[in-house]
């Protein structure tokens, strides 16, 4: 007669750790960080993730500003496609002509197929971009994650409390957050951020630094002392200061005992940076 499969002690030590039913999320997650030796590692780190989404604010997992890849509705075509080609993104947010903060619509890249065969026709994309969605910096990630599922939008809007574009989150971004990093053919490793001596300043208090670069580690690096809570990055820092002109290439900006100057800029971010210390 073959044995009644019992139970194995690990599921036992599991039964015996959910007897007590947790009454806070910070019990639960203590019950979860207790449960390592009944479940696999990335059980764990996926449990922890969801309940981390809570208090993770959108801020945290979002885009910038000065990293966003975006179009502007009076685009031409062939410059579309330039950027479609180049980013190998999906949907892009597109920026308002005459109100260069404010993002107008979403613009799907499989909305253009249509137009391919005729690179040279005018193509509005007033006509095309679909409704964007807003959210404000300070809303939860999970909040956020059940109105894009509800909605069935794969992107949103981050705005500030003044209603400009600080940044956009995707369904991927929120979705990393619970299962780690999630890359597809298109992902390349991000180069580390650079902060570099320039060689052609004539003082050695001169560094070349890219737009992308932590404040963190700005600070970290030159002994600076710039505030992060606002913005995180150093070309967000200098966005805040000018905000967004038809000609940022050039601009230059005096904080504290800085001097930076816009080395390379295109007409919606800036990329490269040289950093003065008086």
């Amino acid at each position: 007669m073959q044995e009644e499969s019992s139970p194995s002690w690990g599921m036992l030590g599991l039964r015996k750790w959910l007897g007590a039913a947790p009454e806070t999320r910070d019990e639960l997650l203590k019950l979860v960080q207790d449960s390592r030796r009944f479940l696999e590692p990335d059980t764990i780190t996926m449990l922890e993730g969801v309940l981390d989404l809570h208090a993770t604010k959108i801020r945290e997992v979002m885009t910038p500003r000065t990293a966003m890849i975006s179009l502007q509705e009076d685009d031409e075509l062939l410059d579309i496609l330039h950027v479609l080609i180049e980013s190998a993104h999906s949907r892009f947010p597109i920026f308002s002509a005459d109100q260069p903060e404010n993002v107008v619509g979403i613009l799907l890249a499989k909305d253009l197929l249509p137009y391919l065969t005729e690179p040279s026709t005018k193509v509005d994309l007033r006509a095309l971009m679909r409704q964007p969605v807003f959210v404000p910096e300070s809303a939860r990630s999970d909040q956020v994650l059940r109105m894009l599922k509800n909605t069935q939008t794969h992107i949103a809007i981050v705005i500030d409390e003044h209603g400009a574009t600080s940044g956009l989150v995707t369904l991927e971004d929120i979705l990393e957050e619970i299962v780690g990093e999630i890359e597809d053919e298109h992902d390349i490793e991000e180069e580390a951020p650079l902060i570099i001596p320039d060689p052609k300043h004539d003082t050695a208090n001169a560094w070349l630094v890219q737009a992308l670069t932590p404040i963190e580690h700005f600070n970290d690096t030159l002994d600076a002392a710039f505030s992060d809570d606002e913005v995180e990055t150093v070309g967000g820092l200098l966005l805040q200061e000018i905000g967004l002109v038809n000609d940022l290439e050039g601009q230059s900006v005096e904080l504290n005992d800085w001097t930076f100057t816009i080395l390379q800029a295109d007409a919606r971010s800036i990329h490269l940076i040289r950093a003065v210390r008086k």
